[in-house]
């Protein structure tokens, strides 16, 4: 199991690569998306030594802690405008109504102020599970962002606070 991850993280990393060269800027974030969830997965298998990573209570661990991650770092940063996940987020809670619909990721990355290659790094870090990632805010289908909805109704709750102590 360990030398499939590893070919797989392999593999994904040049292919990072070369969609760089070639400007697939779609291809850029799943790519950077497997590289992260293959490192994770890694990790697990390092830490725990076990040879079976897909059994469900590992992926409840996983997705309670991604859910702390999140109550831990979102409330401070909505405290720190000049972060580059204060501007992803709040131009996403912005255009999406407070997660009222979800928003195409291109409209997300033109509106955010950060030049592209600034806003793919970070906003990949805000849709993995991986464990240096920066907290599993997002999740996207067919190039349509939402909160990821573990998080979602804290996100909103702590987007609100921040607006109504603004005011």
């Amino acid at each position: 199991m360990k030398n499939v991850l590893n070919d797989i993280l392999e593999d994904a990393k040049v292919s990072y690569k070369e969609s760089i060269v070639i400007g697939n800027k779609v291809l850029e974030e799943r790519l950077l998306s497997i590289i992260g969830n293959a490192k994770s997965l890694l990790n697990q298998f390092q830490e725990n030594g076990k040879s079976n990573l897909l059994v469900k209570e590992d992926d409840k661990s996983i997705e309670s802690s991604a859910i702390k991650k999140v109550q831990r770092r979102v409330p401070l940063w909505l405290m720190r405008p000049h972060q580059k996940n204060y501007k992803i987020l709040t131009t996403y809670m912005d255009l999406s109504e407070n997660d009222t619909y979800p928003i195409f990721l291109s409209l997300l990355e033109k509106n955010s102020g950060l030049d592209s290659k600034e806003f793919i790094s970070h906003y990949n870090q805000m849709k993995s599970f991986a464990e240096k990632a920066h907290g599993r805010i997002f999740e996207e289908e067919a190039g349509k962002v939402k909160l990821w909805e573990p998080v979602a109704d804290f996100i909103i709750n702590e987007f609100k606070k921040r607006r109504n102590s603004e005011i």
